[in-house]
């Protein structure tokens, strides 16, 4: 009779956040390693009995393997293991903080006594709330707990904190595109000796962008003269109506005559109707002092000032006015680099301009009265200002979503509204076209970029993502064709001064989206992506495109800076360009002359980071903000040029027919799979891993010596496989 060798028995049962996040779990007692390193509280629930503590029995023949500080920890919290063993009435759910790069890979950056970016830590516990050794013993804690602390395990939020003022910011899944890129900087060279980590000096522009410091009016600003007046409303309405057609210009002039007569009585007879249109004027003449002067100025600052005072009158009155002025106050704000500001302002309009129904598709019965401001108008005159109203407050929550990556106020599924008639430049020399109408058609494609990385909880196949990537590319590559040569994204810009920072600002628009979309390229390894592109995308039109996604990522950033430096050459500076393509820029191709160090246009590349980030120093400081931001910038056109110079005596000296790797060989794609293979990874757990990694963005990053870390840190393209590419 044959001894049939029984299977032996599970020995313990892995704990609810080892298995959450599919990384082996060593059950020790009180708390596993994976935990103990977080500072999370370990728990353990059994899978079969729901609501009853799993069995934390360590396997046979592992106690004699543990170390000495294993098993005084393991003794330290008796209670907390007792805790475990009584049933729990929320079984589902558990205390989940996302993880941090462990200390192997932070070891350079303590060793030299540097501040870790905040990022690299658990962001929602400070260190009073992280539970102590000494108190274990006297305070038991609550095993699940459903009240206290921050349940994560579900959401992908990332807290900027600002040490400066006190302040944290938490923004959305993906996360600002700026802070994304620079976090992937300072893990990359996380072990390099020359590198001090930049996260914490970007982090000091947090406050600029959120705070508006204000005083406290004694009366509001005064009308300014009328030739002063007829100036300023002229600008607004050549160089900032055709981007932002909020208002009607008849209805601004027609308001201004009798908003002046009231103002000049003594005293002044303003009723409560008259406060929104009277904002929304104070918006309107602070942007055009600005845009007039191609800089920020005091009369600009203080008609900013008259139009904050009159908030709380724009929130009480919800009318269309009111909805102008709020939109109005937010292009002021971004124009000025207040973006926080600017988005907490847009959030409250977009949600009045809903309550009104700016959102819906207006029934042109014609003959069907609206009450606009108090008053009855017909409904047939005023659809186009609606329809104008609306889509541009549709386009700024766009591009500023695409921007900070904070949750979006609009559904598409809920809005009906008609697109406006086109919006033609004034006093144009040339051929006349639709800026407005082109940017409402891009704000539907980062929409659609926006869901893609950011807004779904489902985690998606690398062929899926790939495809919508591929449609997504296509659809860019067709809206730029609409345009005329002489203004086409992505080609020199030869049309009139009066309209070139028109062409300007939709460029730039345009190629943050391209960087957007391709994102994911800039922080992967780019023999495996362009080796799934060939196996996933075969047959497909957009193929070819996709292989090189990195280097549309990098031309992107090249055409901004061309932009931004045609503007300031052939036109007068806008107002509507602010800072925020130039630093995206910056950082795309910072990140591309590291991916790619035998590249021959890594110093030419370099020189544009060194010129442009010193340009945005020099306008950073001129408006305001932090120092130390603009510090940041100054270390990483230094480090940046050490990295450079040390890769550059790194290879033989005198060689001159080093050529960098070719993109398309089959060669190096076989090398790449080799190199997976001799890593270990399996093929299938990678195409899992990539696509959950960019649905959860770069905060819940972990990198250590499993498999779990191994995987992420491959492709984040932060290993030493794909450090040689």
């Amino acid at each position: 009779m044959v001894n049939v060798v029984s299977k032996p028995a599970r020995q313990a049962t892995a704990c609810n956040w080892c298995r959450a996040h599919k990384m082996k779990c060593d059950t020790e007692q009180p708390s596993c390693r994976n935990c103990h390193t977080r500072g999370i509280e370990c728990i353990t629930m059994d899978l079969r009995r729901p609501g009853w503590a799993g069995r934390r029995q360590e396997p046979v023949g592992r106690r004699g393997k543990r170390t000495p500080q294993q098993q005084k920890r393991s003794s330290a919290k008796p209670q907390e293991a007792q805790v475990l063993r009584q049933p729990s009435p929320s079984p589902s759910l558990s205390l989940s903080i996302p993880p941090s790069p462990t200390e192997k890979l932070l070891a350079p950056l303590v060793a030299h006594d540097v501040p870790l970016p905040s990022i690299f830590i658990a962001p929602f516990i400070d260190e009073d709330q992280r539970p102590s050794q000494s108190g274990a013993n006297n305070v038991v804690p609550s095993p699940i707990s459903t009240t206290s602390g921050y349940n994560t395990g579900d959401t992908n939020l990332m807290v900027i904190r600002d040490s400066s003022c006190s302040r944290s910011q938490i923004i959305g899944s993906g996360g600002s595109s700026m802070y994304i890129l620079v976090q992937w900087l300072d893990l990359f060279f996380a072990k390099k000796d020359f590198w001090k980590p930049i996260f914490p000096d970007f982090q000091r522009g947090l406050a600029y962008s959120l705070e508006v410091p204000l005083g406290f009016p004694t009366s509001l600003p005064s009308l300014p003269t009328p030739s002063r007046l007829d100036e300023y409303l002229s600008i607004f309405f050549s160089r900032i109506y055709p981007i932002y057609p909020i208002v009607d210009r008849e209805a601004i002039y027609a308001s201004v005559e009798d908003l002046k007569k009231k103002l000049e009585s003594q005293p002044p007879a303003l009723k409560p109707k008259d406060y929104p249109q009277l904002a929304c004027l104070y918006a309107l003449l602070s942007a055009s002092a600005d845009e007039l002067e191609t800089q920020t100025t005091e009369v600009g600052a203080s008609y900013l000032q008259g139009a904050y005072f009159l908030y709380s009158h724009l929130v009480a009155m919800p009318y269309v006015s009111s909805v102008q002025a709020l939109l109005l106050l937010a292009v002021v704000l971004r124009n000025r680099n207040k973006d926080g500001a600017s988005w907490e302002i847009l959030g409250q309009a977009i949600r009045m301009a809903q309550s009104i129904g700016l959102h819906r598709q207006l029934a042109s019965t014609g003959s069907s009265p609206l009450v606009i401001d108090g008053s009855v108008t017909d409904s047939t005159r005023d659809g186009d200002l609606h329809s104008r109203i609306w889509w541009t407050a549709y386009v700024l929550e766009r591009a500023m979503e695409l921007d900070t990556g904070r949750p979006s106020a609009i559904r598409d599924r809920e809005c009906d509204q008609i697109l406006p008639r086109p919006v033609l430049p004034l006093h144009s020399s040339g051929p006349c076209f639709d800026y407005f109408g082109a940017l409402i058609r891009l704000a539907q494609i980062q929409t659609s970029i926006t869901q893609l990385y950011h807004n779904t909880k489902e985690r998606r196949k690398t062929k899926e993502i790939l495809y919508e990537m591929g449609r997504l590319d296509r659809a860019l590559l067709d809206l730029a064709a609409t345009f005329p040569e002489e203004i086409r994204p992505g080609r020199d810009i030869l049309c009139p001064p009066e309209e070139f920072h028109f062409a300007t600002y939709f460029t730039l628009q345009y190629h943050q989206s391209c960087i957007a979309l391709h994102r994911p390229a800039l922080t992967s390894p780019t023999g495996w992506l362009r080796n799934r592109v060939n196996h996933l995308c075969r047959g497909t039109p957009w193929k070819v495109r996709l292989r090189y996604c990195l280097c549309i990522g990098a031309a992107s950033a090249r055409s901004i800076l061309k932009a931004w430096n045609d503007l300031l050459l052939y036109s007068t500076p806008s107002r509507l360009i602010t800072l925020n393509p130039l630093m995206l820029a910056i950082l795309v191709l910072s990140i591309y002359v590291t991916r790619i160090p035998s590249s021959l246009m890594n110093y030419p590349d370099l020189a544009m980071v060194i010129t442009f980030a010193g340009a945005a120093q020099q306008e950073y400081s001129k408006i305001g903000q932090d120092p130390e931001f603009v510090q940041g910038l100054e270390v990483l056109k230094q480090q940046l040029s050490k990295h450079i110079e040390i890769t550059n005596t790194q290879r033989r000296p005198g060689n001159m027919e080093i050529q960098a790797p070719s993109l398309t060989s089959d060669q190096q794609i076989s090398d790449q799979l080799s190199t997976e293979v001799d890593m270990g990874l399996d093929p299938g757990l990678l195409d899992d891993a990539w696509s959950s990694l960019w649905t959860d963005g770069l905060n819940n990053f972990h990198m250590s010596d499993d498999n779990h870390g191994m995987v992420n840190a491959y492709l984040l393209g932060l290993s030493d496989a794909d450090m040689a590419f």
